[in-house]
């Protein structure tokens, strides 16, 4: 009998134990909350990146006093090149805006032939993104983050003394093969570059 009893509560122990060991087994950790994510920013309206005022003509036009002096397409361009009207390197350390609200992406030295270079996401209200780039800048004065349409983001430079100073500028869709870098400028195949001036006069 004591045998039996001494092994019963070895078995009831155990049990206990189990039982104990079971419950602790089955405590959750409450998992660390996740941060909510980053609202979306949409593009609702594009501007001009130079001038004092977001619409600008494509001639030489005193009234605004800039030109696009290089269009899209021509010589295989891949972009717009911006001067001012008074030449040379009058327009050196002009003001660069953001085309549209977005964030910023890529902002660095690209090397030779580029200098400074931003590239800035937009999201559009259809969930398209495009991305528009700004060359040859003599000062980046914003590299992350949100921005703002005509917001200051640099200034007219000349890809380190390359050439007269000038605004490149570039828009591009998903389908770009050159969507996270800076590219070449030039190339007979613009698949995947959009018309900078056509698109910002669409969507204003």
């Amino acid at each position: 009998m004591k045998s039996t009893s001494f092994a019963s509560i070895l078995i009831f122990t155990g049990c206990l134990q189990f039982a104990c060991g079971d419950v602790a087994s089955t405590q959750t950790v409450k998992p660390t909350p996740t941060p909510p994510a980053a609202p979306k920013i949409i593009a609702q309206k594009f501007a001009y990146p130079v001038g004092k005022t977001e619409t600008l003509t494509q001639a030489k036009d005193k009234k605004d006093e800039w030109y696009n002096a290089l269009d899209f397409g021509e010589n295989n361009h891949l972009g717009e090149d911006w001067n001012k009207n008074s030449g040379g390197n009058t327009d050196c350390g002009e003001a660069v805006f953001a085309v549209a609200d977005g964030r910023i992406v890529y902002a660095e030295n690209a090397g030779i032939g580029w200098g400074n270079v931003v590239i800035i996401e937009h999201e559009l209200a259809d969930g398209k993104r495009v991305r528009s780039l700004y060359g040859h800048l003599r000062k980046i004065l914003k590299n992350s983050g949100e921005v703002k349409r005509r917001e200051q983001i640099g200034e007219v430079g000349n890809a380190d003394g390359r050439y007269l100073c000038h605004l490149h500028l570039e828009l591009r869709e998903e389908t770009c093969p050159m969507w996270n870098e800076a590219g070449g400028g030039y190339s007979s195949d613009r698949k995947g570059w959009l018309d900078p001036s056509d698109f910002i006069d669409k969507h204003r």
